[in-house]
């Protein structure tokens, strides 16, 4: 029984080290679970022909530095549930499927009332469904053309 106690305090310890480089600079963080939204899973000349899919987010984690810009990452997986447009409804890739974005074109969704655009956005989707999103944002929030 105390080694599984002292392996669980190790592990807490661990935790709360690796989360002080954050709150010791300054930073918030702050998480959202549970949550759908919508994902490419491919990008050709057609897009967003057969191009899109819908998922289901286990976590979104934002961390806003001090100077207001953040980060934000997402961890998802891939639905069946259809898209509002049926036309640009798309299938999981065959092989890994990379995106790097550049600003005005990936949407947070940590912000439900207000569109904010990510500097950059990196997105990878998976044969098997899975969804991971970086996506950065500025101190000054992006003014982007609808």
């Amino acid at each position: 029984m105390r080694k599984h106690l002292a392996t669980l305090g190790f592990v807490l310890l661990l935790g709360i080290l690796g989360t002080a480089p954050v709150a010791a600079g300054g930073a918030s963080v702050d998480r959202v679970e549970n949550f759908g939204s919508t994902v490419a899973v491919r990008f050709e000349e057609d897009f967003p022909v057969h191009s899109i899919m819908r998922t289901w987010c286990a976590s979104l984690l934002r961390v806003e530095r001090p100077d207001g810009a953040a980060t934000e990452t997402l961890s998802c997986v891939l639905t069946d549930e259809p898209t509002m447009i049926p036309l640009f409804q798309g299938v999981p890739p065959t092989q890994a499927f990379v995106l790097d974005l550049g600003p005005c074109v990936f949407k947070s969704d940590y912000f439900v009332d207000e569109l904010v655009f990510a500097s950059s956005a990196h997105i990878v989707v998976t044969p098997s469904g899975q969804v991971h999103v970086t996506s950065h944002y500025p101190a000054e929030p992006l003014v982007c053309e609808e």
